[in-house]
């Protein structure tokens, strides 16, 4: 493997401040290890700043726009398929029902595996493609997996794939279907999470995996900078769900390249959202204190059922900085949103998606929100990746009709 040379960034440690010269051997700080050595991608933002004061916003897509805050060169080495472009949804239905005026959804199951993980996907991708490596393996509870299967599969590149057995069907279909070599485990995602990343050095595949690699929340920033974008500002609140906590440290990380680059004034407040079964950042944040594995999982969640987030100082950094906060939410409050998310946006979310509107909901009756505040609720994906979880709640066992129109008057009630 080839060292990349490029003076667009450079690595940075979260914890000691070590820099780094960028190399695809390096992805973690070597004093801080894999859980405390974290890195955050740099870029020099007074020079691009100055930049931007002189031609402005230009281009395309969002890799476009902000090329000069990207990690590789577009558009050479991103993915074939269209990625990002999301724009908000202001549901009058939804504020009326919110107390609200200024409440969007940013909606990410339309990405092209359906979720938002694509966002991190597609850089990983990129800069794998840059390192001339063609192999990518990842540990996921569904969704990155099924990510890494569709994009590798449209880039050429074959993927490896670590996941627990009790994936949900759709998602486990969504990666043998693309082509992808699929490692099921008896084992919860934390332990197939090491396993991943010693087989990538072991093997020289590229990880893809979230925390260990920085560039993934280089992607996932593009949906901080599309907020941006559509908004033309910075919302007051942004509401995100909360596993491992790479979306949330991706989401800081866009408004924070915003802040540095002088195009917002400050960085909003960023909430995330845990279901109550698996809750380590909101123990931690509430006895403020060290974030320390959850005991045993019991929720539906899968998404966001981490018990050890692996990307968790940095997001709560994002929380702490940004004076927010973390919640946590009962599987029935998650149905109860998906519910209403659904019947009031068009809008089928995964149950660890709806517990960002679950969460919106709680923190709006604690007053940790305004109700004429602009906030921002991030649904990462679609209800179709998990259908079990809904089917669990809805009544669908009525019998069948007669195909007459008595049947059809008795069963409506007209």
């Amino acid at each position: 493997m080839e060292k990349i040379v490029s003076g667009k960034y450079f690595l940075k440690c979260i914890t000691c401040g070590r820099q780094y010269n960028v190399d695809p051997h390096i992805l973690t700080c070597s004093e801080c290890g894999e859980y405390n050595g974290t890195l955050d991608v740099i870029y020099p933002y007074e020079e691009i700043s100055k930049k931007l004061g002189k031609q402005g916003l230009i281009g395309g897509n969002v890799f476009e726009i902000f090329d000069d805050i990207m990690p590789f060169d577009f558009p050479a080495f991103i993915p074939t398929v269209y990625i990002g472009g999301t724009k908000l949804m202001k549901s009058d239905a939804l504020n009326h029902y919110c107390g609200t005026s200024r409440t969007y959804i940013s909606d990410d199951t339309r990405q092209p595996s359906a979720s938002f993980k694509d966002r991190a996907t597609s850089i990983a991708i990129a800069m794998a493609k840059q390192a001339k490596m063609s192999t990518m393996a990842v540990a996921s509870t569904g969704n990155a997996a099924a990510s890494t299967a569709v994009l590798a599969a449209a880039s050429g590149m074959q993927a490896i794939l670590f996941v627990p057995k009790s994936a949900p069907l759709p998602k486990l279909t969504q990666l043998y279907i693309h082509g992808a070599k699929v490692l099921k485990f008896d084992a919860r995602y934390d332990e197939i999470f090491d396993l991943c990343t010693q087989c990538c050095k072991q093997f020289g595949w590229y990880n893809r995996n979230t925390a260990v690699n920085p560039y993934t929340g280089e992607g996932k920033k593009t949906a901080a900078l599309e907020i941006f974008l559509d908004l033309g500002r910075a919302p007051d609140n942004l509401i995100v769900p909360v596993g491992d906590g790479g979306i949330m440290s991706g989401m800081y990380k866009g408004f924070w390249d915003l802040n540095e680059l002088g195009l917002i004034d400050s960085i909003p407040r960023l909430f995330g959202v845990q279901a109550a079964g698996c809750a380590p950042l909101v123990r931690a944040f509430e006895d403020d204190a060290q974030i320390k594995p959850w005991g045993k999982v019991s929720t539906s969640a899968d998404s966001i059922a981490v018990a050890l987030p692996r990307d968790g100082i940095k997001a709560m950094r994002a929380v702490r900085q940004t004076g927010g906060r973390f919640v946590d939410v009962s599987d029935e409050d998650i149905f109860k949103a998906q519910f209403d998310l659904a019947r009031l946006t068009g809008i089928y979310a995964e149950p660890s998606a709806a517990a960002s509107f679950a969460g919106f909901l709680k923190l709006m009756e604690g007053e940790f929100i305004k109700k004429n505040e602009v906030s921002v609720i991030l649904i990462t994906g679609s209800g179709l990746k998990d259908t079990s979880f809904s089917t669990k709640y809805l009544n669908m066992k009525e019998k069948p009709l007669s195909p007459d129109i008595k049947s059809v008057s008795k069963r409506l009630g007209i």
